[in-house]
């Protein structure tokens, strides 16, 4: 009896063993399962955990994880006929088992290996798809420096439209490589290279531009300012002069005097619009208008100019000596202005006028 019980035990394990597992089946954590009834699905069991079949249905399971395809280098030509190798990889999910084994089962078998090789074949073609379309319309430029992430949502929005009707998630596609092919490396580099020193050169050349402009602009200005000051100046001094021979006419005669100034407006000769100004130049003001005027010859008064006014006021009496000693203060001026050393002559009578004061240092009665 203890002979035949221990093979019977062994022989009771296996057989509960084999029932056990034609009633029962596991589903791991990183997994989810298609339970199938002669090759027909019936249910799905998505959750982890120990569930029961009949003996006449079998399961099939697919990875529920985040899985990558990584797709083999491509050549891609852009929109400037560029050829470019370009290497990829999608990150995606089964996100809908049933869809997904009904779409790929056919192709070569219902093992969880087939399914997944005839699922990212079918990718492959998708992601191949998707980026000779996006990649054929930018430049070489943009996908290999200036707009690649850009370019990498435009395929990922494409690529999930596509897979959707798979059961397939498109969790994120990355473009790893994006070169020219290494036969015709040497010359691209180069034509970039003369673009980017011809770019170089007209940037440069429209510096120089604006920079002889603002130079004249500014020359131009100066002239304007300076023209402008000097008929200040000139304005002042008139002024002070008039207002000077105004206190020589009443020191002269001995008589008060009263100075006057009245102001006039300013007009400018010639068109009263400003001249046109090349763009972003600050137009010039009255004063600077009035500048460019003086020094193209034009006839113009300046805004605030004023005229000078000598009145004699009543009452005065003249004093002789007082206007001899006036004339003889003069004459010392008009000697040292005329009587410079060395650089006048002078050809003049004995008896003029001019040297009266040298004959006789008496004063006239």
């Amino acid at each position: 009896m203890n002979r035949l019980f221990g093979p019977g035990l062994i022989i009771g394990a296996i057989a509960v063993v084999l029932i056990l597992n034609v009633f029962l089946f596991t589903v791991g954590e990183r997994e989810q399962a298609i339970v199938l009834r002669f090759g027909d699905p019936v249910r799905i069991a998505p959750d982890a955990g120990l569930k029961a079949k009949l003996p006449i249905e079998n399961v099939v399971k697919l990875d529920k994880r985040n899985l990558e395809y990584d797709h083999s280098a491509q050549e891609i030509f852009t929109v400037n006929q560029e050829r470019l190798v370009v290497d990829a990889f999608v990150r995606y999910q089964i996100i809908e088992p049933l869809r997904y084994y009904e779409s790929f089962r056919a192709g070569g078998g219902d093992s969880q290996r087939a399914l997944r090789a005839e699922g990212e074949k079918r990718l492959a073609a998708v992601l191949e798809s998707a980026l000779r379309a996006v990649l054929g319309e930018a430049t070489d430029i943009e996908i290999i420096r200036d707009r690649r992430a850009q370019l990498m949502q435009a395929i990922n929005a494409l690529m999930a439209e596509e897979v959707r009707k798979f059961g397939v998630r498109i969790i994120d596609v990355k473009i790893r490589r994006a070169d020219f092919p290494t036969e015709n490396e040497d010359d691209v580099y180069q034509r970039m290279r003369s673009e980017r020193q011809q770019i170089a050169q007209r940037i440069r050349a429209e510096g120089d531009e604006q920079k002889r402009r603002i130079e004249a602009q500014a020359d131009r200005r100066e002239t304007e300012i300076l023209a402008d000051a000097n008929r200040r100046a000139l304005e002042i001094k008139g002024r002070a002069d008039a207002a000077r021979n105004c206190i020589f006419a009443g020191a002269y005669d001995g008589v008060p005097v009263n100075i006057t100034e009245e102001t006039i407006d300013a007009t400018v000769a010639g068109d009263d619009e400003a001249a046109p100004t090349e763009e972003g130049e600050t137009p010039p003001t009255a004063d600077e208008r009035a500048a460019i005027a003086v020094a193209a010859g034009g006839v113009q008064t300046e805004a605030n100019a004023a005229i000078i006014g000598c009145e004699f006021l009543p009452g005065g009496q003249r004093d002789p000596e007082r206007a001899e000693f006036f004339a003889f203060y003069r004459s010392l001026d008009a000697y040292k202005v005329a009587l410079q050393q060395g650089e006048t002559t002078i050809l003049l009578s004995p008896d003029s006028e001019f040297f009266r004061y040298f004959r006789n240092f008496e004063p006239p009665n």
